[in-house]
């Protein structure tokens, strides 16, 4: 939701422990995430090193911090139309910037909120200078998954047969950019000196880089309104600006009204359509074999489920079985099953059976002639070592029965 600006809260992070301090303001249009599933919507009257007193449909609601998973300040989240780069920090931090130059020892980033900051190489983990288009970000996804001993630059190499390039990586040395940012010292495998690479010329560099071992502790993710996503270890807000520094020591002033939300989930919880099953039983019947997918229905849509889209879930088939190693970590799970809006199927029920260390936590049934076709699940699953799902039609066939598990989530 959308935040003024002019009335915002303090919070103070120091040392990796969240502390908050209570403005005589209101924030009139807040929205809330916790840990339970919950989102919350209205006036957040009060902030405290204890937790916040949320106003909704005319009563307070008193958090703790430690409930809380995210804050939202202001919608659209989306990376810019016109050209830009990225950089990512050895702490995992990547920022969007208008432009990157490599000057000296430092990469310059020109933000979007019009201030212009300098991270130094050694915290910085690569450099994607051109990173407007999906596919060549994916392209430079898949190179950064290879392992490599060396820095490399990446050159995007046109011809008539691939007018849209392909992308080379060159590994080798690198070195100083040059005052104005216009070539970058570096020394190919093999080579006997370092060579000045134009740096127009250049897609991307990497850094053969690994986070440091006295890096601060991360506390939460700030995400901005082109998409940077900053790990922070220590944070203030004004009633103008945010003042962060990420686990690296790298710090960032940005205008309050260039942020999207901050992320306290890291480390609370966890969605299983992001976790790999530790078993996957695909049961065949009649010559089928039942299908799972994560984050999209069966037919590879968006899941939706009563006219509401959730972007987290899982999609299963009624001969399905899947099991997550939780290693006792978490104390709650959470979730909604329901039968998804774009997908058909008969009208019979379906079973859904969930299970911790052998022990039955929940069995329900769901038809499609209910009225209310979406169940929601809440468990304790402390001390849970194998949380087990399966789902089963009661019918001789499995045919059309099949089931969403929307925004399944396992928090500590």
């Amino acid at each position: 939701m959308m935040i003024n600006a002019l009335r915002i809260f303090s919070l103070i992070f120091t040392l990796g422990l969240l502390a908050l301090v209570a403005q005589p303001q209101t924030i009139d249009a807040a929205e809330i995430r916790t840990l339970k599933g919950e989102t919350l919507q209205g006036s957040l009257k009060s902030v405290g090193p204890d937790g916040i007193t949320l106003e909704t449909s005319g009563k307070e609601i008193r958090l703790p911090l430690t409930d809380l998973v995210s804050i939202d300040l202001k919608p659209g989240a989306a990376f810019p139309k016109d050209a830009f780069a990225m950089v990512e920090l050895s702490d995992g931090s990547k920022v969007v910037a208008k432009s990157a130059q490599i000057l000296g020892e430092e990469v310059s980033l020109a933000l979007h909120q019009g201030s212009t900051i300098r991270i130094p190489v050694t915290a910085t983990s690569w450099v994607l200078l051109k990173a407007q288009s999906p596919k060549d970000r994916l392209a430079w996804s898949e190179k950064l998954s290879k392992k490599r001993k060396r820095d490399a630059v990446a050159v995007l190499k046109k011809d008539t047969d691939n007018p849209d390039g392909i992308l080379n990586m060159v590994e080798g040395t690198l070195g100083k950019g040059d005052p104005e940012g216009k070539t970058i010292e570096f020394a190919p495998v093999g080579a006997n000196k370092a060579i000045p690479v134009p740096q127009t010329n250049l897609f991307g560099l990497v850094y053969l880089r690994s986070l440091d071992a006295n890096a601060r502790p991360v506390i939460c993710k700030v995400i901005d309104m082109q998409q940077s996503e900053f790990l922070v270890s220590a944070l203030s807000i004004d009633k103008q600006s945010m003042k962060l520094t990420t686990s690296t020591g790298t710090a960032f002033e940005l205008p309050l009204d260039s942020i999207h939300k901050v992320d306290f989930s890291r480390g609370k919880l966890a969605y299983l359509s992001d976790m790999e099953p530790s078993r996957l039983v695909l049961t065949m019947d009649e010559d089928r074999i039942s299908t799972f997918r994560k984050d999209t229905n069966l037919d590879g849509g968006p899941l939706k489920i009563q006219g509401t889209v959730y972007p987290k879930g899982l999609s299963m088939l009624a001969t399905t079985e899947v099991e997550y190693d939780l290693k006792g970590e978490y104390r709650e799970f959470h979730a909604l099953a329901g039968f998804d809006d774009l997908v058909g199927g008969i009208d019979d029920k379906v079973v859904l059976e969930i299970d911790g260390d052998g022990k039955q936590l929940a069995k329900l049934e769901l038809s499609r002639s209910d009225k209310l076709r979406v169940k929601p699940i809440h468990l304790a699953i402390k001390d849970v070592q194998r949380l087990r799902i399966v789902v089963r039609s009661p019918g001789a066939l499995d045919f059309g029965r099949h089931i969403d598990l929307v925004n399944p989530q396992v928090s500590k």
